[in-house]
């Protein structure tokens, strides 16, 4: 078996999601599973360069090199020759580049899809119109299923996020310097979303003495939230922060559709007491008031963490239970594992036709 991936290091150690998950499946295959990964990091403009990032929204071009990328992937493909060729997202590949792929290959041509691909403010044009050109979609999100089928991929597959073991494990070897630094009561983290502030302004009027940690992008834009940013947390710094919390929040993004989100499973992982924005998938996997906590607004929120707050025997409670949860269990390797039983479905093509299909 030979699988392509193509993903992106832009946000390592967390991303590619599923290069340690190859790396495994070819040493238990003892070598007969084979792998490329072609990494679309390789090709941004400017990634480190505000002047760059600047000149790219004026001129309105794409964020990376568009005919680089895409000339990588089919030089890959024709010198590789593929039986898979696994997308994370693929926001810069262009329908005809997949054209040329599908002429070319017998490949089967899986997308899974980390956002929605109908919303503006995480997808492009170019990731809509490739829709019919890929066999297999697998959505990390419910709500889009549907629409995704209806745009051309008749094989449609729900299979959520997960964590990576290598990077998302309680973290024991903090120093005192390290505890006293990434040390708070709540902590937040991932990028200032207009929906999101609010939550937080909420939480601190309610609660003025509250030792919050946000860290992400755009948080240090908002007056009010800009004290309590600690930049990006990474890595090490991910587990640390998480660790040395007494709360994570976990929100999801509605205009993402979203019905959980990468730390759904990142935060218990890393052995943090999760509480997060109650959604179907959330209460189905983790159980009510078992393996996490949840609220429905604001004013739930701020409620949830004033109990939580002063009951560290149920924190503790809830998060071993959320850890035993995911150990094993909602890792990307299992992932894989599902959407390769999906790629080798015999007559794929012709069985996926108007199907809708769930990941155990």
């Amino acid at each position: 078996m030979r699988v392509l991936l193509f993903d992106s290091t832009a946000y390592y150690p967390s991303s590619p999601l599923f290069l340690e998950a190859l790396n495994r499946l070819s040493q238990e295959s003892l070598g007969r599973l084979q792998y490329v990964f072609v990494d679309e990091a390789k090709f941004r403009r400017g990634s480190g360069a505000l002047l760059n990032r600047a000149a790219n929204r004026v001129l309105r071009r794409p964020s990376v090199d568009l005919k680089g990328l895409n000339s990588e992937l089919l030089r890959q493909v024709r010198s590789f020759a593929p039986e898979i060729v696994l997308i994370a997202k693929g926001a810069f590949l262009t329908p005809a580049t997949l054209a040329v792929v599908k002429a070319e290959s017998d490949a089967v041509m899986i997308n899974y899809a980390t956002d929605d691909p109908f919303n503006p403010r995480v997808s492009t044009q170019y990731m809509r119109d490739s829709i019919p050109f890929y066999d297999v979609y697998a959505c990390t999100k419910l709500a889009i299923m549907d629409d995704v089928n209806r745009a051309g991929c008749v094989c449609v597959a729900y299979v959520p996020f997960a964590y990576k073991p290598e990077v998302h494990f309680p973290e024991r070897s903090a120093t005192e310097a390290e505890r006293r630094k990434f040390e708070s009561d709540v902590a937040f983290i991932g990028g200032c979303d207009e929906d999101r502030a609010p939550f937080f302004t909420r939480l601190l009027a309610a609660i003025p003495s509250l030792n919050l940690a946000l860290y992400g992008s755009n948080w240090d834009r908002w007056p009010s939230l800009r004290r309590y940013w600690r930049g990006f947390a990474v890595g090490r710094d991910f587990r640390l922060a998480l660790g040395e919390t007494k709360v994570a929040i976990n929100l999801v993004r509605r205009a993402n559709r979203d019905d959980h989100v990468m730390r759904t499973f990142e935060i218990p992982a890393c052995g943090a007491f999760m509480l997060a924005e109650r959604t179907d998938t959330h209460v189905a996997h983790f159980g009510e008031a078992r393996a996490a906590a949840y609220f429905d607004s604001p004013s739930e929120m701020i409620a949830r963490v004033e109990y939580f707050l002063n009951d560290a025997s149920a924190r503790n409670m809830i998060r071993q239970h959320g850890l035993r949860v995911v150990a094993g269990r909602d890792t990307y390797y299992e992932r894989l594992r599902t959407i390769m039983e999906i790629a080798e479905t015999t007559g794929l093509r012709q069985a996926c036709a108007s199907r809708v299909l769930e990941s155990p």
